[in-house]
């Protein structure tokens, strides 16, 4: 008895958490969609990539406009995306993530250990899906067994707050970064990836920046994403002086970033591999795993550009414009 209200009371002070952070989810016209893994073993291995793809109910065309991380396990989950597909995978199955799944590159949230709560969208922005959009949804879930625990479980996901009352925008979401990474041993190496002036030449209009996520992993000791304009600084958009992978911050952007046509956007990413816990005798390189490293920004726009999900670099070399 004692254990079931301390559970109604975490749950409680989470939905008026939730109410208060982000108010619109109590608002009479939003409806609620659980996208959640079927309860899974994590296997006793450090990283493994899951998928399972799920079918939008009752199909009408919808605004998502919050999302709530629903972590099962925190001791497994390294990061989530919510991906919305126009195709049928196969199977609704949860299965290791492969080579159908990357079809599904439109990403509509994304949680990973830094983020804190529900992901509330701007008032007159929107995440579209349902009909005449994305009729599937597909959630990939990061496990980071890193104790290679044996006999656990997971269930995460997303809530989504959606409604029929479409707002002004769609949101747009884009992966910028760098898939080049090679950090020398006890050593500091500064990484650099862009969405390029000629990437950015090709958007048909302005778009504007709500929210930057910089993501690294343990080696990662600060970043900055900043908008260059004819190679001189235009904006800083968001720095981590001091990034802490397990508690790294999101950036709202009370005022929205324009990017012009024909800008860059430009992230630095600085790895430490020489000090206390971060020391490392040998090359680290870019990986999936949380003992590789990462150099991305996940960052959230309006209006969306239908394939403006991904901007990224191997080296120099722009790999999806």
């Amino acid at each position: 008895m004692e254990r079931l209200l301390v559970v109604v009371v975490f749950v409680v002070k989470s939905i008026v958490e939730t109410w208060a952070s982000c108010p619109v989810v109590h608002q009479a016209d939003i409806r609620v969609l659980e996208v959640r893994l079927q309860p899974h073993p994590v296997p006793q291995q450090q990283t493994t990539y899951v998928c399972q793809q799920f079918q939008v109910p009752d199909l009408e065309t919808y605004h998502a406009v919050a999302f709530e991380p629903l972590i099962g396990n925190e001791d497994a989950v390294h990061h989530m995306l919510l991906f919305g597909c126009d195709h049928d995978l196969g199977t609704e199955d949860i299965h290791a993530c492969g080579g159908l799944d990357t079809s599904c590159s439109a990403w509509l949230s994304q949680y990973s250990l830094g983020v804190r709560g529900p992901i509330c969208l701007p008032n007159d922005v929107g995440a579209r899906f349902g009909k005449d959009s994305f009729t599937k949804l597909l959630l990939q879930v990061h496990w980071n067994n890193k104790n290679l625990a044996a006999n656990i479980t997971d269930d995460s996901g997303f809530r989504i707050y959606y409604t029929t009352r479409l707002r002004q925008h769609d949101l747009g979401n884009v992966q910028i970064g760098q898939n080049q990474i090679a950090i020398q041993p006890l050593s500091e190496t500064t990484i650099k990836g862009s969405c390029s002036s000629s990437c950015t030449r090709m958007l048909p209009h302005s778009i504007y920046l709500t929210r930057t996520y910089i993501h690294m992993h343990y080696l990662g000791i600060n970043g900055r994403l900043e908008v260059y304009r004819n190679g001189s600084l235009k904006t800083l958009v968001a720095k981590d002086a001091d990034y802490v992978y397990d508690t790294s911050p999101i950036h709202e952007h009370g005022t929205p970033v324009e990017i012009l046509p024909g800008e860059e956007i430009k992230l630095t990413c600085t790895f430490n591999s020489r000090d206390g816990h971060r020391k490392k005798d040998n090359m680290v390189y870019f990986g999936e795993g949380s003992e590789a490293e990462m150099c991305y920004a996940f960052v959230s726009y309006f209006p969306r550009i239908r394939g403006f999900d991904q901007c990224i670099q191997m080296g120099h070399i722009d790999i999806n414009c």
